[in-house]
């Protein structure tokens, strides 16, 4: 059926009413904080906008959906181009170009976006993992994930294929794309209004404080649309199917895995470099059929050994169009950095992960987190919560690194603690996650773990994922490499149910999440107590109120009537509660020439007691019988003949 027919069917349909509290969870569910439209306008005009307003755009909307036409000033998108981080600024094929659709349009793309996901999620391949429900991109790195390890088990090679597709969105074909929207099931009327939604589009180019003439728009979905990434979906839909049904690719057990996809990311995998090339062949024509190009030069082949000791083979050559793709030893799939082997994939995966982190802590240096002069240790923590930790332990849930590769990432997080308490690097290691309330980075990698674990158990019994863990978990023994069975470990370590009960009966995502975080919680509590009275040096940071995810007390400056100068005596503080603040009883143990007696006294060693409980406000001494209090001028003056 063409696109003229599907039209002229659909216009037959009655017209889609929208109530208002679909209008409000439209407006609630669009991200804010983000740039304004062409128009000048964001999401938070609107939603504040107040209920007057709300009802006027509900008779809006619904007059649009009753004529199913869409006025052309809500169709100009503001593309604002983005550099990929990669190869010369100058050159335009490194920018990606990211439309600013106006609001309006916006949430009429979230109304369209429930009528087309209705349809085409029922019909939507086990392979898709990118923009649904209850999936994340990890969920398509995880099948990838087993493969290596069960390869490993079975000391066997195997190859992957990462396709890139120039500038994907942007060459979708609007009517054949339209006319596979239609046959996933859409509601005619929506239908006609997602036709109508790309007609006579237009564009403008935003360039630091410039923005172009406008220019028409005659192809593609636009990228940062609502709607886009579920129309691209449907797009290579067919593509994933013929993948299902071919007998090439990789196994394990009775389980055929042979390509998994995040939107437009596809992976195909095989260990038979003849099935490889068949699957190529496959993605290849597909590409040519619905006129989007594969990269050759960008699309790469991994050979992947299952283990570092193995010595790789010849090289295989797979073709693209007669073209020879290239042989890689690394290249990123969803974030995670993929390599010859699962060790590999590690360190390159961790060693990115820091360097990223490292970009985004320095990045927030000219803010004020730097420690000492800067902002108060509980903003700067959270800073670091918000945007360097998770940049820190992306997707090492899927790789679970090793103690090595773990080492690593605690020294990292550990040194930028202690530059954010302002303590030495020689301060011990417990206080710096106690007062912090920041947790060992094997803790947040064992919780990010479990939680994803909880979401494979929570898929439905068909999806790629839940059948690999139910198979992995009975098949395997405690010694393969399997993911599941490192999961086993976890959960055995936290004293949490048993693997196959949760895939059986798996808990509620929020309810699982508050299980796994006290249980994690207590484990290091009692660790990183127990830890710390082995150093006599903090015999003093009070470990009776630890709480995981929050500061110390030490930390707050809430309470107190002057905040600023509070701020400015916390690095004192914590330096003299984790015994780092540098006083005679120090020096004497690093230089001979220097004794431990207080000088300022002459009689004590000047420690922390001495130093807290014999020294006044006013850096007097108040021991009268002890010692005579002298005046300023006296203590220079005998500081100047030596006598102390």
């Amino acid at each position: 059926m063409d696109y003229v027919s599907i039209k002229r069917i659909s216009e037959h349909y009655a017209t889609r009413y929208v109530d208002l509290d679909t209008i409000e969870k439209a407006i609630k569910s669009i991200n804010k904080g983000k740039a304004e439209d062409v128009f000048g306008i964001s999401i938070e005009n609107v939603l504040y906008a107040g209920q007057q307003f709300k009802l006027f755009l509900h008779k809006l909307i619904n007059r649009m959906f009753q004529d199913r036409v869409l006025p052309d000033i809500i169709k100009t998108g503001l593309l604002s181009p983005v550099f990929k981080n990669k190869g010369d600024k100058n050159d335009a094929k490194y920018y990606r170009g990211i439309t600013v659709l106006p609001i309006l349009l916006k949430i009429i793309e979230f109304i369209l976006r429930i009528d087309l996901r209705s349809g085409s999620l029922k019909l939507q391949s086990i392979l898709q993992k990118g923009f649904t429900a209850n999936t994340s991109p990890l969920n398509a790195a995880i099948i990838l994930e087993e493969v290596y390890r069960e390869y490993m088990d079975k000391k066997l090679p195997f190859y992957i294929v990462l396709l890139d597709a120039k500038s994907a969105f942007d060459v979708v074909v609007l009517k054949m794309l339209l006319r596979k929207v239609y046959i996933s099931g859409t509601d005619p009327s929506s239908w006609l209004l997602i036709d109508e939604i790309h007609k006579n589009t237009e564009s403008r180019i935003k360039w630091s404080t410039e923005i172009s003439e406008k220019f028409s728009v005659l192809q593609g979905v636009k990228q940062g649309g609502l709607l886009s990434a579920d129309l691209y979906k449907v797009y290579i839909e067919d593509l994933l199917s013929t993948f299902e049904n071919t007998t090439s690719g990789c196994e394990i057990g009775e389980t055929l895995i042979n390509a998994v996809a995040c939107a437009d990311d596809v992976a195909i995998v095989s260990e038979n470099p003849h099935e490889l090339q068949y699957l190529v062949n496959i993605a290849a024509q597909y590409s040519e059929d619905h006129h989007y190009l594969l990269q050759p030069q960008k699309s790469v082949v991994i050979q992947v050994q299952p283990s570092n000791r193995k010595k790789s083979e010849d090289p295989v050559r797979i073709y693209i169009n007669n073209n020879a793709m290239p042989i890689s030893d690394k290249s990123p799939h969803l974030g995670i950095l993929r390599s010859t082997t699962s060790q590999k994939t590690q360190d390159a995966t961790v060693e990115q992960n820091i360097t990223k982190s490292r970009r985004a802590a320095y990045s927030l240096m000219s803010a004020g987190m730097h420690g000492e002069n800067g902002l108060d240790p509980s903003t700067a923590i959270q800073l670091f919560k918000t945007f360097v930790q998770p940049i820190l332990t992306y997707g090492l849930e899927v790789i679970l690194p090793t103690s090595k590769n773990l080492l690593k990432l605690e020294t990292f997080q550990k040194k930028i603690l202690k530059q954010i308490l302002s303590v030495p690097i020689s301060a011990p290691d417990p206080s710096v996650y106690i007062m912090s309330g920041i947790l060992p980075i094997e803790a947040q990698i064992d919780q990010k773990s479990l939680n994803l674990f909880n979401n494979i158990c929570n898929q439905n019994e068909n999806h790629l994922e839940k059948k690999i863990a139910r198979r992995q978990l009975i098949a395997k023994n405690q010694e393969s490499n399997s993911w599941f069975i490192a999961i086993k470990r976890v959960l055995f370590k936290y004293d949490l149910q048993s693997p196959i009960v949760l895939l059986n009966d798996p808990p509620t995502k929020y309810s699982w999440k508050k299980s796994v975080r006290l249980a994690i919680d207590h484990y290091w509590k009692n660790a990183l107590i127990q830890k710390s009275c082995t150093y006599k040096s903090l015999k003093y940071l009070g470990t009776s109120n630890i709480s995981p995810g929050k500061c110390h007390t030490l930390l707050s400056i809430g309470n107190t009537s002057d905040p600023t100068r509070e701020a400015v005596r916390i690095s004192v503080k914590l330096k003299v509660i984790t015994d780092t603040y540098i006083l005679q009883s120090h020096r004497s143990r690093y230089n001979l020439n220097e004794t431990p007696t207080c000088k300022l006294c002459d009689t004590d060693i000047e420690d922390r007691s001495h130093f807290l409980l014999t020294y006044s406000e006013e850096g007097k001494l108040y021991s009268i019988e002890v010692v005579p209090t002298w005046t300023e001028k006296e203590y220079q003056k005998k500081k100047k003949i030596g006598s102390i």
